[in-house]
């Protein structure tokens, strides 16, 4: 099997994705924005070949995408890849572009819109009886000035194509916002403010659409607190609540996701499940590998049998709650000689960020896990306790 990679060097953790496969005897091509030699030896020694390239242009991909066809002829192998991942939203565009470029199945520039925008998803959400935030995609300035009066304050505004907390604003006045509309670049979606815990229902479907693997995260603050300054704190709950599952389950189905990871964002409004935004691809930063100590297994290998195999079996008991803590460059109570000496039992990664997660992740990471959801918030309050 011929497996075009894109992006391999990021996020560092999903090399275990190429590893893996490399293990599986799936040659893995990859077209990426890093240097060869600034990538881990592992790492380029489980590429057949890579490419690097402006992922962003279009043009600089089919240079490269050529290139690798012609060292595919060279090398007397398949003149095709059979699949196209890279994990990363940032490029979901770019796996269908070419997806329908070298007539491979996978997701097709005709799927972007639902599975990008966040209008055409609220839409969906809606018509399949789901409750969603009030809202809607602001047509031009006058239009969310009187979207505005109708919602109310505060508000969220947010890019109807986006990853993460990058261009969203929270609005507390109509000056704040006389001031942000004409800043703005692009199509945004303004929203009423919705004050709510968030907890995601996430995991991994086979090329059928049956889910392998399901998961579910909680929440201490949104990512738009975190990147605002908050400590970050969430963790992977060992119970997923029947409704959540069900819902999630819909959503795979509705999307249409197949050979995928998933991640969808809900908020959890008294009894009820309100969905924010779904998304092709594994929660980000360390969250896989949360969800790995959680059931003692390895996502990353199980996405590798089934990419060569077609089917794979994950661990679904979850034996633990695993938790996120971020800390920042500030002063906290307990130092981390404290931390070990108090949970070192329970402390499975510590580690410092790459610099582009620090904004929203936190400088330091401490992943703790425990059978005992109270002992987890435990860890949290000692843990990110400031003077």
């Amino acid at each position: 099997m011929d497996f075009l990679y894109l992006s391999p060097e990021f996020p560092p953790n999903y090399a275990n994705f190429v590893l893996k496969l490399d293990e599986m005897n799936v040659n893995v091509w990859g077209i990426g924005e890093a240097d060869f030699y600034f990538m881990p030896e592992k790492l380029r020694s489980a590429l057949k070949w890579y490419v690097r390239a402006n992922l962003s242009s279009i043009a600089d991909v089919e240079n490269a995408l050529e290139d690798l066809l012609s060292v595919k002829a060279s090398f007397g192998t398949s003149p095709k890849f059979d699949r196209v991942e890279s994990h990363n939203e940032q490029w979901l565009q770019l796996e269908g572009f070419i997806n329908h470029k070298l007539g491979i199945d996978g997701i097709q520039p005709s799927d972007l819109n639902r599975l990008k925008k966040k209008s055409v998803m609220k839409k969906l959400f809606k018509e399949s009886g789901l409750p969603v935030a009030r809202g809607e995609r602001i047509a031009d300035f006058h239009h969310g000035l009187r979207l505005a009066d109708d919602l109310g304050y505060p508000l969220i505004l947010k890019p109807d194509e986006g990853v993460g907390a990058g261009g969203i604003h929270k609005v507390i006045d109509e000056a704040q916002l006389r001031h942000l509309l004409p800043e703005i670049n692009g199509d945004y979606v303004m929203e009423e403010f919705i004050d709510a815990k968030i907890v995601t229902y996430d995991g991994l479907v086979d090329g059928n659409g049956r889910i392998l693997f399901e998961n579910s995260l909680i929440y201490g603050e949104g990512v738009l607190e975190y990147v605002l300054g908050k400590d970050t704190f969430f963790y992977v709950s060992r119970h997923i609540p029947d409704q959540l599952s069900q819902i999630g389950s819909r959503l795979t189905k509705l999307f249409d996701i197949r050979r995928k990871f998933f991640h969808f964002e809900f908020f959890r409004v008294g009894d009820d499940y309100m969905p924010i935004e779904i998304n092709c691809r594994p929660p980000g930063g360390a969250i896989l590998d949360m969800m790995n100590y959680s059931v003692d297994d390895d996502l990353y290998a199980a996405y590798a049998r089934m990419i060569a195999r077609g089917e794979a079996a994950v661990a679904a008991e979850k034996k633990y709650y695993c938790c996120y803590l971020g800390r920042r460059d500030r002063d906290y109570v307990h130092r981390h000689s404290d931390i070990l000496a108090a949970f070192g039992d329970c402390l499975v990664e510590y580690a410092e960020n790459p610099p582009i997660f620090q904004n929203a992740m936190g400088k330091y990471r401490y992943i703790l896990r425990s059978a005992s959801e109270s002992e987890i918030l435990r860890m949290a309050d000692f843990v990110l306790q400031k003077p």
